[in-house]
């Protein structure tokens, strides 16, 4: 890919990522493993590049000449703590990550995530995170984490539910809005994952107004203008949303399409008792009428969801079955 001095000497590198100057200003985070798997250190070094930029740089791009942009967080691990009942290290990374993908956005310079095959869970998460995204046409998007029996955490359950319903009108009746949220929540339920980058925008994980790139070689350098008309453009950061959730009455009508699924045979108990905690958080709790929240109530409901959930045997046997898998 072009726009790659990958043997120029990075500014700051460790084994998950390094930091390279791609010149004009803007330097690229290079992730560098087979599945850009996040981890502590990952997370760690995207907290020093945020502040190298804002001192020296006028802007960045997340990329990877790797074959996947990032499977998520490392469920080896995760799971070793769960079953450890190491809910201090579960919480620590959980808030490593979600302040990350905070960051990524309220940093006062821009930064565009450059997304190439598989963009899955916290990976999916860094690009909700980024001001912009630069997706090449093969990108799998997924908030995935209900397979392996939890909720996104890294902002995902908070982003999906204010993507949904930022353009509607808050004085709408629950049954128009009703839609838009059981449609990210079926999204989230089935784990699905597009099937490119225009399957991306119809899913809720890339917006309309992301761009998308063709040309494998051109991807790098189309992430690096997109970041430097950014900053052309005066660049200031968004003003943290206040989020419109469905409160009691929402929680309710997913919870009876859950039930529904259940009485027929589709889904298990399991499965229904996660897509009712994922109905709770989306909906954000239990308000009798809907009404604006803050993004730091959402994270923090996710935060605690996720939690709860990794203290379950059932959510450890879900993690463990992927891992086989993964291993075959």
């Amino acid at each position: 890919m072009s726009s790659n001095p990958s043997d120029a000497n990075p500014i700051i590198s460790n084994t998950d990522a390094s930091l390279i100057d791609i010149g004009d200003g803007i330097v690229r985070l290079e992730l560098h493993s087979k599945l850009n798997i996040i981890e502590d250190g990952t997370l760690e070094i995207f907290n020093t590049a945020l502040d190298e930029v804002e001192s020296n740089y006028a802007g960045m791009i997340i990329a990877t000449e790797a074959k996947n942009f990032s499977v998520g967080l490392n469920l080896i691990l995760l799971l070793e703590h769960a079953k450890n009942k190491d809910w201090d290290a579960i919480s620590a990374t959980v808030q490593k990550l979600q302040s990350v993908c905070t960051r990524l956005r309220t940093v006062s310079k821009p930064v565009v995530a450059a997304t190439a095959g598989m963009a899955l869970g916290g990976g999916c998460e860094l690009t909700f995170g980024a001001d912009a995204v630069q997706a090449f046409t093969e990108s799998y998007l997924g908030l995935v984490e209900l397979r392996v029996g939890l909720i996104p955490v890294g902002g995902g359950t908070k982003e999906m539910a204010f993507r949904c319903l930022e353009e509607q009108s808050p004085t709408a009746p629950i049954q128009t809005l009703f839609p838009y949220i059981n449609r990210v929540f079926d999204t989230l339920c089935e784990s699905k994952v597009s099937q490119n980058a225009t399957d991306a925008v119809e899913l809720g994980y890339l917006r309309r107004t992301d761009a998308v790139s063709s040309d494998p070689e051109a991807h790098f350098e189309d992430a690096k203008q997109l970041v430097l008309s950014l900053h052309k453009a005066d660049y200031q950061p968004p003003e943290p949303p206040q989020i419109f959730v469905l409160g009691e009455e929402g929680i309710a009508r997913l919870n009876l399409q859950t039930h529904l699924l259940r009485q027929s045979g589709v889904i298990d108990d399991y499965t229904q008792h996660l897509a009712n905690k994922l109905a709770f958080v989306l909906c954000g709790g239990t308000f009798s009428t809907p009404q604006f929240v803050t993004e730091q109530y959402l994270l923090d409901l996710e935060h605690e969801t996720f939690l709860s959930l990794c203290g379950q045997p059932e959510t450890h046997a879900r993690i463990a079955a992927t891992l086989q898998k993964g291993r075959k």
